[in-house]
């Protein structure tokens, strides 16, 4: 485990510092408002979609084994509203992966049948009578029922799909800062694919999103992979974080992976992370103490830099 000195210590939080006003400064009024509408938009598309494909609540695990994606929604519609992981509690075989986020950008996961039944029964004991009275009365829903049922529970789903979409957007950005610099530094992109070998990434050639071989039986996804000299490859992984609570997530996630990879690889893979948005110091230490490379997309020069002294 490295240990800081108290110089990094203080560099490193006024780097988390600079990142946090950056951030504020890009929350305009006018961005958020179009990202809010736009959030809006798609969950209203979502309810109708597994409304759509329940016939209106009344086939839940019709919809499910088309789509666990549909789960979103019906959890939103239970009273109260539950998390991922509550519904987990509740649904013991229930599982989180069944349930692709929207901008996923892969196929809708099928759910399978028992686990959709299980999660259909859950569903209709804890779901909102009131905003689902069709049910109880055994009829077709009122238009007016499906109006309210929609303008309720759009906004919950938008809140989350809000976040998301914002930090999609930025991550988006920030992978394509450092692809632009590979490229315009002469850096040859290869087609993303399973790194199961050493040096199965030359020198200065590099990946984008694709996967790292552990001793575990799932890969690692890595956002960048390149290589260095000496047939040592730089994971990176490129994270945005909306407030402290979330950074904590984004810099476990990266802890995981780089544990991962350390105990199947030593010191062949070396782990990067890209941070952007709002970042606890207390974090950023932790990254460090892991022997985890740091940057920050608002200095990318500094990683510029690096690279260079490492090819």
């Amino acid at each position: 485990m490295a240990t800081l000195t108290p110089a990094q210590v203080a560099l490193h939080t006024n780097e988390a510092q600079l990142a946090k006003q950056r951030y504020i400064l890009s929350r305009t009024p006018v961005r958020d408002a179009s990202d809010w509408h736009g959030a809006l938009r798609l969950s209203r598309q979502l309810i109708a979609d597994a409304l759509r494909a329940s016939t209106f609540l009344t086939d839940i695990p019709a919809a499910l084994r088309a789509s666990g994606t549909h789960m979103l929604v019906f959890r939103h519609i239970m009273a109260p509203p539950t998390s991922q992981d509550q519904f987990a509690l509740m649904c013991p075989t229930w599982r989180k992966s069944t349930e692709r986020p929207p901008d996923a950008g892969r196929t809708r996961r099928p759910m399978p049948v028992l686990q959709a039944q299980n999660a259909a029964a859950v569903f209709l004991a804890r779901r909102s009578q009131s905003l689902t009275p069709w049910l109880d009365a055994g009829r077709r829903p009122f238009p007016r029922e499906l109006r309210r049922l929609l303008w309720s529970v759009a906004p919950s789903i938008a809140n989350q799909q809000f976040v998301t979409l914002q930090r999609g957007k930025a991550a988006v950005a920030q992978e394509g800062a450092v692809i632009s610099m590979l490229q315009r530094k002469g850096w040859i992109r290869r087609p993303g694919s399973l790194l199961d070998t050493r040096a199965e990434l030359p020198l200065r050639h590099f990946m984008h999103k694709t996967r790292y071989a552990t001793a575990a039986a799932t890969p690692q996804e890595v956002d960048i992979a390149m290589g260095l000299r000496n047939t040592v490859v730089l994971a990176m992984e490129c994270k945005v974080s909306n407030d402290q609570t979330n950074s904590v997530k984004r810099v476990n996630d990266i802890l995981k992976k780089a544990t991962a990879w350390k105990t199947h690889w030593g010191s062949f893979v070396k782990t990067a992370a890209l941070l952007q948005g709002v970042i606890a110091p207390k974090d950023v230490i932790r990254l460090h103490e892991a022997e985890v490379e740091v940057f920050w997309s608002h200095d990318l020069t500094a990683f510029e830099a690096w690279i260079d002294s490492q090819t």
